[in-house]
């Protein structure tokens, strides 16, 4: 049988990072849990998650700093990264599109959320 594929979710908020992991492993996902960018990057040292879930609003350092030094790491390997923020559409958000960044605006609908990982990692 196949690893199941491992999803790395860096949030400082425990609450999302609970409805994620629970989401994600019901879909038959591992999950990695960091709680800051620095975490995140550091569990990418040993981990090799098949994506990144990233919150943009993080203390230490933001998700658009994690994403920019994860980036050139992962997509090389072709691992997607999402983007997950509660921030209302902002012009930057074009550039971490540019970069590859699937942004995800909270309140999300966790099942479209998981469909879009579906076919992201299908």
């Amino acid at each position: 049988m196949d690893e199941q594929p491992t999803i790395l979710v860096i949030d400082d908020d425990p609450a999302m990072q609970t409805v994620l992991e629970i989401a994600l492993r019901e879909a038959g996902y591992g999950v990695e849990l960091a709680s800051d960018g620095q975490e995140g990057i550091h569990k990418l040292v040993t981990l090799r998650p098949q994506l990144v879930i990233c919150d943009i609003m993080m203390p230490q350092m933001d998700g658009v700093e994690a994403f920019r030094r994860m980036k050139d790491q992962l997509q090389e390997d072709g691992i997607p990264i999402f983007v997950i923020t509660a921030l209302s559409r902002k012009p930057w958000f074009a550039d971490l599109e540019a970069e590859g960044a699937v942004i995800i605006q909270k309140p999300f609908d966790i099942d479209q959320v998981i469909s879009l990982i579906r076919t992201m990692l299908s």
